[in-house]
């Protein structure tokens, strides 16, 4: 029981105190997590609390919910980082802390019923199909089913159709070798989701990772953050069968046999340029994914010295060879700008209109908490913030 007096402080010194003790942690860990010792002995003593940047890392770190940490009533947030070790967890908790923050406001918005039309998933049921490849491959054709997008067409603006989903999709720099973060919230048995897409990325590698995170949705991988690296080689089930459908739901089987069977016979280099460059370019892909995809599909198509050379070949060559280097070049037109959840962004307008939440919610999802900047842009736009 909680004695008379005792501070928030004191009662979080007394439960970090414990984590470190059960987990028999060496305090030299916790110095390289924190960045100080001066910072963990003012957390050890209960000088102070820990700041959020602080409660997302340690949560990451002990496993537990960064609401218990700060003792508070709050959503539960996943926070055993899949492919993250001690590092990992310091370089992404920043980023993990801001879709915390986004995820409020969803949540805030969304009560004051300023939520934006969503396409309700209710019945989706996707695939639990024991092999990783079938799962996301089944998973990837029903959900094409489900929203009526057929096999052979394009799934044009990916982002908006995530976000049309219910989910808010944020563009932003990420810390390097991480491609995106998935942030599961759990509020009154509702699992809300925020993803963050490194917007340094190239256009196709965006449009992949999203399908990838997208597929943690819907399997309902809501226990953990997920953190999509660059660098890690992980062979999870779960992190499998995201890959497969993000494949499968670009890129269906169906739709390279036709392009292959319409590009007539395949002998030389500059076909297989045109071959591969169409298919990365009408449906959204990378060059090693539209490879893969051929490889996966096309019975002997490795065998072919022009695969190979297609394979080595620089991507901006391929695109000259086969007539689309300006295409190429406007598709990349916005690669490394950061962009704002459309989603968010009109629901916090609208709420802010209302008089319903304050400049700060704004803030978090267009400036990144700048409030002097939100009310800059906002007076740009033409806003009366005296009488907003």
């Amino acid at each position: 029981m909680t004695e008379v007096g005792e501070t928030l402080e004191q009662r979080f010194a007394e439960a970090f105190q414990s984590l470190i003790a059960e987990a028999k942690t060496p305090l030299a860990q916790l110095v390289e997590l924190l960045g100080s010792k001066a910072d963990l002995d003012d957390l050890v003593t209960g000088s102070r609390m820990p700041s959020l940047y602080e409660a997302t890392a340690l949560g990451a770190f002990f496993k537990v919910a960064p609401s218990a940490l700060l003792q508070a009533k709050s959503p539960s947030v996943g926070v055993s980082f899949r492919l993250g070790e001690l590092e990992g967890i310091r370089d992404v908790s920043g980023a993990v802390a801001h879709a915390t923050k986004l995820l409020a406001v969803d949540r805030l918005t969304r009560d004051w019923g300023h939520e934006e039309p969503v396409t309700p998933l209710p019945k989706f049921a996707p695939s639990k199909a024991w092999n990783y490849r079938e799962a996301g491959e089944k998973t990837a054709s029903r959900l094409r089913a489900f929203l009526d997008i057929d096999d052979l067409e394009p799934v044009g603006d990916l982002t908006a159709l995530v976000e049309s989903l219910g989910y808010p999709v944020e563009y932003r720099a990420l810390p390097e070798n991480v491609h995106g973060i998935s942030v599961p919230e759990d509020w009154d048995g509702i699992t809300a989701w925020v993803v963050l897409i490194n917007c340094e990325d190239n256009w196709a590698r965006q449009r992949f990772t999203l399908a990838h995170e997208l597929s943690h949705i819907l399997q309902r991988d809501s226990g953990q953050i997920v953190v999509d690296r660059a660098t890690s080689d992980d062979d999870r089930r779960a992190e499998r069968i995201a890959d497969s459908f993000a494949r499968n739901f670009l890129l269906p089987e169906e739709a390279v046999q036709e392009a292959y069977s319409k590009s007539g016979e395949v002998s030389g280099f500059e076909q297989m340029a045109l071959l591969v460059t169409s298919l990365m370019l009408t449906y959204g892909v990378s060059r090693d994914a539209t490879m893969y995809a051929l490889q996966e599909t096309i019975e002997g198509i490795t065998n072919s010295r022009a695969f190979a050379d297609c394979r080595e070949a620089k991507v901006a060559d391929l695109m000259y060879i086969s007539g689309n280097d300006q295409n190429w070049i406007e598709v990349k037109a916005n690669q490394g700008s950061p962009f704002p959840s459309d989603r968010l962004t009109q629901q916090a307008l609208n709420s802010y209109a209302a008089g319903l939440v304050p400049l700060r919610a704004v803030a978090d999802v267009l400036t990144d908490g700048d409030e002097s900047a939100a009310e800059e842009q906002l007076r740009s736009a033409g806003w009366d913030l005296v009488s907003a």
